[in-house]
């Protein structure tokens, strides 16, 4: 069963401090990997290991999928930073194995596509052509109080 937990990076809440990202203006996306997270040292997107590009998905710098909507709402002291859903359908062949979905700011460029946090699928998966992933997003997937 897929996670819809939201593992923050602990150089985010730094970044966030150093006004590095602006959630109602910055175009914000989710990259692919296999690779498992390291929250302590991973701090930009360069750092991890993404899927090669190919099956529709576009993997390097500036890579992955754009977060169509994000919500940014305060009530009583306390941030919601919200998305919606994201589905990626693979086309013109396979892509994966996936099973960590990173969200990064692809707007600053020091330093470059700073890491937010990442969502376990909880087991890898390899998206057939044509078929589709929904990216399992929390219902507020960071807040801030």
């Amino acid at each position: 069963m897929p996670s819809s937990t939201l593992t923050k990076y602990q150089d985010f809440s730094e970044q966030l401090a150093r006004g590095v990202h602006n959630f109602g203006a910055h175009t914000i996306k989710v990259a692919f990997t296999n690779t498992t997270p390291n929250v302590a040292t991973h701090t930009v997107l360069a750092d991890i290991g993404q899927i090669a590009t190919g099956g529709g998905y576009t993997g390097g710098a500036g890579g992955g999928l754009v977060l169509d909507t994000v919500i940014v709402s305060e009530a009583a002291g306390i941030v919601t930073i919200d998305a919606a859903d994201e589905v990626f359908t693979a086309s013109g062949g396979s892509v994966g194995p996936i099973r960590y979905f990173v969200f990064y700011n692809d707007t600053p460029t020091s330093p470059a596509d700073p890491l937010i946090g990442y969502i376990d699928y909880g087991a890898s998966i390899v998206i057939g052509d044509g078929e589709a992933v929904a990216i399992p997003m929390p219902s507020g997937f960071l807040t801030i109080s």
